[in-house]
């Protein structure tokens, strides 16, 4: 299940569990109406008392049926939701039973009225709160409508209220296939508003040109790694590459060609880098830098040796242009005496790779001494 259906289903039950928290004692309360003005505990108490207590039970349980916690598998939330639903489904349900035994027993005439006013209004409540899923919803309130309205029409007693219950069943239907599609309509949006905040967020931390970290998001990361790797003290290296001549390269070709160059030499990085404690990133114009924790200064001036070698090997083609492109790598270990936090490991390694720089290019320097 894709993010955005997982988040529709859980605004689903957040909101199927809040619609039904209070609805059960209204079903409660119609029926006490009925009961009391029909005389029902007089004539048929241990029916009318065992009504009570069940529409009294299944109205807890919609509390006590706490909605499951957020993040948990989609099954989980299906199955919460499948057992809310059968609550709700026999409420309704042993309601229309309700309607229809007011309907016959002519003991319980004086409840007519009542029993028809309940029910049109629990249908519409129905119709309003549980219009996220339209087929559960219509299966409600046919349960408790239907019986009572065929009941109606086979006795010829009252052909009037008969009218005014069908006419009535066809706004109830109208409202909620209404609400169901506005529902649906407020969940498209808020899908909408988060895919727009995720889009803005990832603007924020990712680069648009290359899909790495952009340079706020790495410094960010290099001022917590840092920070951990003092507390831990854990290793944590710092790589910043810088293309050799690439200024050349978007004088002669064009900044089109530029662009697809570093895209080109983004993916190598991310391949080679990204994943296994790398973090790899776009600092500006043709720098980059990785971050790597949990190897020794050692383990990174090798892996960066290896890269530096493979862009030296591996001309980067953009179409029929085929560009020889190397790289200068500076490396710095993070050494909480001589660094002190991120700001001072970067400026320790951009120091290394300005070193490579003047040493000729293509190569890869650390001011720290190998240990051995």
């Amino acid at each position: 299940m894709s993010l955005g259906a997982s988040l529709r289903l859980q605004q689903e039950v957040a909101d199927t569990y809040r619609h039904a928290l209070i609805g059960g004692y209204f079903y409660l309360a119609g029926w006490l109406v009925v009961a009391i003005y029909g005389q029902a505990f007089k004539h048929s108490p241990i029916i009318s008392w065992s009504l009570t207590l069940v529409f009294l039970g299944l109205a807890i349980a919609r509390r006590l049926h706490k909605r499951p916690l957020e993040n948990v598998d989609a099954t989980v939330f299906n199955q919460w939701l499948r057992w809310h639903w059968s609550i709700v489904l026999s409420t309704t349900a042993l309601f229309g039973l309700v309607f229809v035994w007011t309907l016959i027993d002519e003991r319980l005439a004086a409840g007519h009225t009542a029993v028809l006013l309940s029910t049109m209004g629990l249908s519409v409540a129905v119709a309003h709160a549980f219009s996220m899923r339209l087929n559960f919803a219509m299966l409600c309130v046919l349960v408790m409508y239907l019986p009572g309205l065929i009941t109606l029409w086979l006795t010829p007693k009252d052909p009037a209220g008969a009218w005014v219950m069908t006419i009535y069943l066809l706004y109830v239907v109208a409202t909620l296939w209404r609400s169901h599609h506005e529902y649906q309509h407020r969940l498209d949006i808020d899908q909408q508003l988060r895919d727009q905040s995720d889009l803005f967020e990832k603007q924020g931390r990712v680069d648009a040109l290359t899909e790495l970290a952009n340079r706020r998001f790495f410094t960010e990361s290099i001022m917590q790694m840092s920070q951990n790797a003092k507390a831990d003290n854990s290793d944590l290296v710092l790589m910043v590459l810088d293309l050799d001549h690439f200024k050349n390269i978007n004088d002669q070709y064009g900044h089109a060609v530029g662009d697809s160059c570093l895209a080109i030499f983004a993916s190598r990085l991310k391949i080679k880098f990204d994943g296994g404690g790398g973090h790899a990133a776009r600092l500006g114009g043709e720098e980059f830098g990785v971050l790597l924790q949990g190897l020794t200064l050692n383990i990174a001036m090798q892996q960066a040796e290896d890269f530096r070698a493979l862009c030296a090997s591996e001309p980067i083609c953009v179409g029929d242009i085929i560009m020889p492109m190397t790289v200068s790598i500076g490396v710095a270990k993070f050494d909480p005496d001589a660094h002190s936090d991120g700001d001072g490991l970067y400026r320790a390694a951009d120091s290394a790779v300005y070193r490579a720089k003047n040493a000729g290019r293509n190569q890869v320097c650390s001011l720290q001494p190998a240990v051995v």
